[in-house]
């Protein structure tokens, strides 16, 4: 049968699973601001939903894991409520265990890939197994990274399941940072000491340093800062001034991700490569001496967290993702800048899921995970940057085209923004599937237009006005190829 019940035995009352109405009373702040599982349910993982509730006992029905630089969890969905597990640590190797008592594990749980999405793409979680020591439990076993990481284990309703959080605490690792006697050298030194040392220091001869009866302070010579580590201590503004300011561009899509199709042939991939080719153009003259780096310069397919792995590995100040959008109505257009948070619509969310290449309920979990990350520690500065972009973007097309709707600085959970550690926005330039949008899009000027006004944002942002007196050339011989085929 597969639920633990044997063939033609019937369950007493009393070991039906309790319902989920008193866990939800008991920790209502719990539940609002926890991670949801990843996961879209429970079902596909091991027995019906009904046939596993029956279970008396508490079965694993579901693996999910997540990582990000400096965070993972890891999540087990359960087919009931429990509250008796058991959390421990052990040392050497350094692994946390969590123990269910009465637990088996699902015959069709996998473990999942353990790969994060930061620039080394690893997880504080290096392995996951399942064991059955004594007295019937069920254990899962974490080898963790050898640093010193922090733990928080809680449970969920709907679906049940028990959440595993790991954060790695701020400046780990024991590391020297002056130099000095080692303290076992110099208590076994004390031990050791001769009488002509003694006698030196009783008589108060200079060179104290160079007595090894007692410790001495050797003064620490600092090696002067690094380029790097005086690019840091500047703000955006002042690294810019400096020269030493670091931008990249992410054109969307590409390859076999053709992203948005849309009228008069227009494919988005080929669309947003020509207009970041061009604002990376005017950046370039404008921000002169400072670095600029596109994530593709041809049609070809870059996974979303790789994108965002560019920019970590540049130390990148400020990353933009540009976009083109679409819309089942075609009356529908605009142009409208998000950074990356909970979505603030619907349509946000329905967004963000298409140009993330995932599904609604999927981008409904990131939301929850978004809220618990901390990773809006930069939305402060994203929202003034994309505030920046989207003002400086509308103010161009106006004065160049008449009225373009404004459809202002929205949030939204997008994949490629996640796990950036500097100001980033996506920028969607244009609603493609729009008569009006898409004929002006096929137009050079226009993109030059819209180039233009990234390159007006961005140049605000970082403190530089954008200077009107010098008009900045069309890249020769660009052309939109409107058709997907390469």
């Amino acid at each position: 049968m597969g639920c633990g019940v044997r063939y033609g035995q019937r369950m007493h009352p009393r070991n039906r699973p309790a319902t989920r109405t008193r866990t939800a009373a008991r920790y209502p702040a719990l539940a609002l601001i926890s991670l949801a599982a990843w996961a879209a349910g429970a079902g596909a993982w091991g027995p019906s939903p009904a046939a596993a509730a029956r279970s008396p006992q508490t079965l694993v029905l579901g693996v999910r894991h997540f990582a990000t630089t400096g965070y993972a969890r890891v999540v087990l969905i359960l087919n009931r409520e429990t509250l008796d597990f058991r959390v421990g640590r052990l040392k050497k190797p350094p692994r946390l265990f969590l123990d269910i008592p009465a637990g088996r594990l699902g015959r069709r749980v996998k473990i999942p890939r353990l790969r994060g999405s930061g620039p080394d793409g690893r997880s504080l979680v290096r392995k996951l197994r399942f064991g059955r020591p004594r007295g019937g439990r069920l254990r899962l076993v974490m080898d963790l990274e050898p640093s010193s990481i922090r733990h928080r284990v809680f449970t969920l309703p709907e679906p049940d399941r028990i959440v595993i959080d790991l954060r790695r605490r701020g400046g780990e690792g024991k590391r020297a940072t002056r130099a000095g006697p080692d303290p076992s050298r110099a208590k076994k030194a004390r031990g050791k000491g001769s009488r002509r040392e003694k006698g030196r220091r009783d008589r108060g001869k200079k060179g104290r340093s160079a007595q090894a009866g007692r410790p001495f302070r050797i003064e620490e010579r600092r090696a002067p800062p690094s380029a790097a580590e005086r690019r840091r201590a500047l703000d955006v503004a002042a690294r810019f001034r400096a020269g030493v300011g670091r931008i990249v561009l992410d054109p969307g899509h590409g390859g076999r991700d053709p992203g948005a199709k849309g009228l008069y042939g227009l494919v988005e991939k080929t669309f947003v490569l020509d207009i970041t080719r061009r604002a990376e153009r005017i950046l370039a003259k404008r921000l002169r001496g400072n670095r600029l780096r596109l994530t593709r310069r041809r049609d070809r397919y870059i996974p979303l967290e790789r994108r965002t792995e560019i920019a970590n590995e540049f130390d990148a100040d400020v990353f933009v993702s540009i976009h083109a959008n679409s819309a089942p109505i075609r009356r529908t257009q605009g142009v409208e800048t998000y950074l990356l948070s909970e979505a603030s619509s619907a349509r946000a969310l329905k967004l963000a899921a298409r140009e993330s290449n995932t599904s609604v309920d999927r981008m409904t979990d990131l939301q929850k995970i978004l809220n618990d990350l901390m990773l809006r520690s930069k939305v402060t500065e994203s929202h003034q940057l994309a505030k920046s972009v989207q003002t400086a973007l509308v103010s161009r097309l106006n004065r160049r085209f008449g009225r373009v709707k404004n459809l202002g600085v929205k949030r939204g959970p997008f994949f490629v923004l996640l796990g950036a550690r500097m100001p980033s926005i996506l920028i969607e330039t244009a609603f493609i599937s729009n008569p009006t949008e898409a004929k002006r899009s096929r137009k050079a000027k226009y993109r030059q237009a819209i180039a233009k006004g990234i390159a007006d944002g961005i140049s605000r942002f970082v403190g530089l006005r954008p200077r009107r007196a010098r008009r900045e050339r069309p890249i020769r011989g660009a052309s939109l190829r409107l058709s997907q085929g390469r």
